[in-house]
């Protein structure tokens, strides 16, 4: 089955958005169409992002809801042990983590709408694509 790491922009975009690409590729991954690969770093992004205040407020997020949304994560995808270090690879060392996740996932994707990420094109090997193009790609059945 095929397997993706998301950025923490894709997921976050995906929960607050009941509608729209991420939205429709989270719900794909719910379905069992592909392996959503996370590791403790982006997880822990996500919670932190959906709680911020402006997040939070803006779309009437409670914690318990975040906190759900988080262990469910958790539990349904395939969280690697994020321990992987890789040489700085991006023009912001900030999206490291989401590289030596797909690495250390063996992931075939990294879908992301993070312009420094995107502009790397691959990362050893991986493609790295917009949430369109991997909604394609899943639609295409790959």
């Amino acid at each position: 089955m095929l397997r993706a790491v998301l950025d923490t922009n894709v997921i976050v975009s995906g929960t607050i958005a009941k509608n729209g690409v991420p939205f429709r590729i989270l719900e794909a991954w719910r379905r069992q169409e592909w392996n959503l690969v996370l590791s403790p770093a982006v997880l822990d992004e996500v919670q932190r992002v959906l709680r911020l205040p402006k997040i939070a407020r803006k779309y009437r997020l409670t914690g318990e809801e975040i906190d759900d949304t988080v262990r469910l994560l958790r539990l349904h995808a395939t969280v690697v042990p994020g321990r992987l270090a890789i040489p700085p690879a991006s023009r912001d060392p900030g999206d490291d983590p989401i590289l030596a996740c797909a690495i250390e996932g063996e992931a075939e994707y990294i879908v992301t709408g993070d312009k420094d990420l995107l502009t790397l094109e691959r990362y050893q090997g991986i493609p790295i694509v917009t949430p369109v193009r991997f909604a394609a790609l899943l639609e295409a059945g790959r």
